[in-house]
C-alpha cells in the first residue's frame, strides 16, 4: 500500500469498521516518544501547547509495542505531536519493535535534526520507510510557515537519505508530504521538481484542523480548492496512539491530551481500546452526534465549546480556539487576512444601537463580542436583568457575531492582550468624561501590534440605561397607582 493509500483510507467510508468493538488495528499504531518540537508550523497546535514537556519512559514503550504485537498490530511509527529526531533512544526502538516482529517501521520528521549519522542509526536499526515533512518548497515561504529558516538543511539530509539507501541497497522507502495552505496550493509543481528524483512519492494534504485545536484554520489558512464541509475520520475504529505519557489517545495531535480513553499505566491497551470511554466516543461518530467533544471541531469544522474526555489527564488551556499567534505571523509577513474585531459591550438589553455596532463591526472582519461579566457591569451600572450566560446566550445569536468571551472589568487591558485584535470598536461617548482615561489606555494597548480603535456615532434615541430608568419609573408609578 502506498502513502497516497494510508491517507485516504483515515477519512475514507469503511462501514466494515463503524461497531462498538472493531477489530484492533493491524496498521496506524504511532508512540508519541515525545511530545517536544523544535519548530513552530503555522498550521500546527503544537504553538499553542500548554502541555508539560516531556517523553516516554523506555519500560512504556517495550510495553506498548508488545501488548500492539500480541493483540495483532504489525506496523508501528514512531512519532505524533513531537519531533522523533529529539530522542536520543529512537534507533534503540526500532531495533526492539523489529526484534518484536513487527513488519513495517516508520516516522515522520521535519527533517531539520536528520543528520546523517543519525538517518544512519535508524535504518542501520531496522526503519521501514522515512518520511519528510516539507510545508513550503522555497526557502522564505518555508520559513514563513515552519517558523525557522532550515530548508536547505533539511533538502541536504533528505538528499542524504536517498544516497544512503543508494550506498547500501536497503530497501526503506523514502517520501515527502506538504501540508498546503492558502499560501502554498500552487506551489506544487515546484515539489515535484525539486524532489521528485530523490523520494519515492510526494504527497499532498490540504490543511485541516486536526485533533480540532485549530479551527482558526478556516478562516486564516483554508486552501481556496477546499469546499468540505464535513470530515469522515476512522481513528477511533482503526487507529492506536499512545502519549509520551502512557495514555491511549483517540488522536495523535492531542497535544493537549482531550482525547485520553485510558491510562496504559493503570489498565492494559486491550483494556483502554474496548472500554467505555472509546466506546462512547464511537457511538458518537457512528451517530454523528459529536457535540461537546473536540472531535466535533474538525469533524464539522467548527469552533464550539469542547471538553475533555478524562478531565483528570488532561491540561487545561484556555487559549486553544485563539488565533492571535497565527494571525500576528501572518500579518508580520505582510499577507493579507481576515481581520478580528473586538467590541465591548454588557448587552443586558439588546436594541437597535447594538445591532448597528454589530453591523458596522463585521464589516471590518470577524466579531468578538468582549462581553461584561456581572461583576464588571455592577461597578459601573445597576444589576443587569440577565445573567452573564443568558446573555452570552442572546449575544452568541445575533447575526455578524463570530466569537463571544468574557470580560471581567471595566478596563479592556486583559483581554487585549490575550487576543491582539486589530480593531476594537467603541461608540464615540467614551472620548470625553469618566472613560476617556480608559479610551486611550486602549489605543495604546492596541498601538503595540498595530491594532487601531474605531469609533461609529451611537444611535440616537436608544439607551440601555434610559430604557431600564422607564421600566423602573413605569413600576413606581403603578405602586403608587395601587
Amino acid at each position: 500500500m502506498d502513502l497516497q493509500e494510508r491517507v485516504r483510507l483515515k477519512k475514507a467510508d469503511r462501514s466494515e469498521l463503524y461497531s462498538l468493538n472493531p477489530p484492533f488495528p493491524y496498521t496506524n499504531f504511532l508512540l508519541e516518544l515525545s511530545n517536544a518540537c523544535n519548530h513552530e508550523c503555522l498550521f500546527c497546535a503544537h504553538q499553542k501547547m500548554k502541555r508539560k514537556v516531556g517523553k516516554m519512559k523506555p519500560e512504556m514503550v517495550e510495553s506498548a509495542l508488545r501488548q500492539a504485537y500480541e493483540l495483532g498490530t504489525r506496523e508501528v511509527g514512531f512519532y505524533a505531536t513531537g519531533e522523533p529526531f529529539l530522542v536520543k533512544e529512537l534507533p534503540q526502538y526500532i531495533r526492539l519493535a523489529k526484534e518484536i516482529g513487527y513488519e513495517y517501521t516508520y516516522l515522520t520528521s521535519n527533517g531539520s535534526l536528520a543528520t546523517p549519522e543519525k538517518i544512519r542509526a535508524v535504518i542501520d536499526a531496522g526503519l521501514d520507510s522515512i518520511k519528510f515533512s516539507i510545508n513550503a518548497p522555497e526557502r522564505k515561504m518555508y520559513e514563513f510557515i515552519h517558523g525557522h529558516d532550515h530548508f536547505d538543511q533539511v533538502v541536504e539530509h533528505l538528499k542524504y537519505v536517498r544516497q544512503y539507501r543508494d550506498e547500501t541497497g536497503r530497501k526503506y522507502k523514502i517520501y515527502v508530504t506538504g501540508i498546503l495552505t492558502r499560501f502554498t496550493e500552487q506551489m506544487k509543481g515546484m515539489y515535484q521538481e525539486l524532489f521528485g528524483d530523490i523520494v519515492d512519492q510526494i504527497v499532498f494534504k490540504t490543511v485541516y484542523n486536526q485533533g480540532g485545536y485549530m479551527p482558526e484554520i478556516e478562516h486564516l489558512l483554508k486552501c481556496d480548492c477546499d469546499h468540505e464541509t464535513y470530515r469522515r475520520c476512522n481513528l477511533p475504529f482503526d487507529a492506536i496512539c499512545v502519549t509520551c505519557e502512557g495514555y491511549l489517545s483517540v488522536e495523535n495531535a492531542d497535544y493537549e491530551n482531550m482525547l485520553i480513553v485510558g491510562d496504559l499505566n493503570k489498565v492494559s491497551l486491550k483494556e483502554a481500546w474496548y472500554g467505555e470511554k472509546m466506546k462512547e466516543l464511537r457511538k458518537g461518530f457512528i451517530e454523528d452526534v459529536l457535540d461537546g467533544t473536540i472531535c466535533d471541531c474538525c469533524v464539522h469544522h467548527n469552533d464550539a465549546p469542547a471538553e475533555p474526555l478524562m478531565p483528570e489527564y488532561a491540561t487545561p488551556n484556555d487559549d486553544i480556539f485563539n488565533d492571535c499567534k497565527v494571525r500576528m505571523r501572518i500579518k508580520a509577513a505582510g499577507f493579507p487576512y481576515s481581520k478580528l474585531i473586538y467590541v465591548p459591550m454588557a448587552a443586558d438589553i439588546i436594541h437597535p444601537g447594538h445591532i448597528n455596532i454589530i453591523k458596522k463591526a463585521s464589516a471590518l472582519g470577524r466579531v468578538m463580542v468582549g462581553l461584561f461579566s456581572d461583576e464588571a457591569i455592577r461597578s459601573y451600572k445597576p444589576e443587569p436583568y440577565m445573567n452573564y450566560e443568558q446573555r452570552k446566550t442572546v449575544v452568541e445569536n445575533l447575526k455578524g457575531v463570530t466569537y463571544v468571551v468574557k470580560q471581567d472589568t471595566k478596563d479592556y487591558e486583559k483581554n487585549l492582550r490575550r487576543f491582539k485584535p486589530d480593531i476594537m470598536v467603541h461608540g464615540k461617548d467614551w472620548r470625553e468624561g469618566p472613560l476617556a482615561q480608559v479610551r486611550q489606555k486602549a489605543i495604546d494597548i492596541l498601538a503595540e501590534w498595530g491594532g487601531s480603535v474605531v469609533e461609529p456615532d451611537y444611535t440616537k434615541g436608544v439607551s440601555s440605561t434610559q430604557f431600564k430608568k422607564a421600566v423602573r419609573d413605569n413600576d413606581c408609578r403603578n405602586c403608587n397607582e395601587k
